[in-house]
């Protein structure tokens, strides 16, 4: 039988500590995803429909995206 491996508190601190999100190139800020939801109306149907992106927002194009 194979020994079964465990992870001492070494190794699961520093998996912990780890940062794995993306950084901005211009920033370096971490980017967070956010879903944008925008409205488009269509005057032909007279109708509103729901038009959902999921966006990344860092520190450069923060004041672009919270109008």
């Amino acid at each position: 039988m194979a020994k079964r491996v465990s992870k001492g508190f070494g190794d699961k601190n520093a998996k912990a500590l780890k940062d794995s999100k993306k950084h901005c190139a211009v920033c370096g800020e971490p980017i967070e995803l956010v879903k944008r939801i925008m409205t488009v109306t269509d005057n032909e149907k007279n109708s509103v429909r729901f038009q959902e992106k999921m966006v990344g927002v860092c520190k450069c194009n923060r004041s672009e995206i919270y109008k």
